[in-house]
């Protein structure tokens, strides 16, 4: 089930998406990089149409930037900033979102405040 009848969301339909999910603090990271992350396989396969609308709605909506070097395609809403890493839609398997707060944008790089 697509949102929408035109297919295209909008600020308000894509929070509401990302608010559906369970978003798993990435623990590994959290002196590194701070984040939350969503596996597609770990979601109902019922969802994985809506997965694929926010991964579609970042790389449509989004801006380049660079974290570490690579570059990719960031979205922000509200308190958050969103990306995937880079494989098509339907191959996507990971969405990530960080809080604004802790991190800066720096001559089109995200910095993570901790190395500041």
């Amino acid at each position: 089930m697509r949102i929408g009848i035109t297919n295209q969301l909008n600020n308000d339909q894509f929070r509401d998406l990302v608010n559906i999910f369970t978003w798993t603090y990435a623990k590994t990271y959290a002196k590194v990089c701070p984040h939350e992350y969503i596996v597609k396989d770990r979601i109902s396969e019922d969802k994985h149409d809506l997965f694929e609308q926010v991964v579609r709605y970042i790389r449509e909506k989004g801006f380049t930037v660079k974290y570490k070097g690579r570059s990719g395609q960031y979205y922000i809403l509200d308190d958050h900033y969103y990306w995937t890493m880079g494989a098509s839609v339907e191959e996507t398997t990971i969405l990530n979102r960080a809080k604004l707060s802790e991190y800066k944008l720096i001559d089109s790089c995200w910095v993570w405040s901790g190395e500041l």
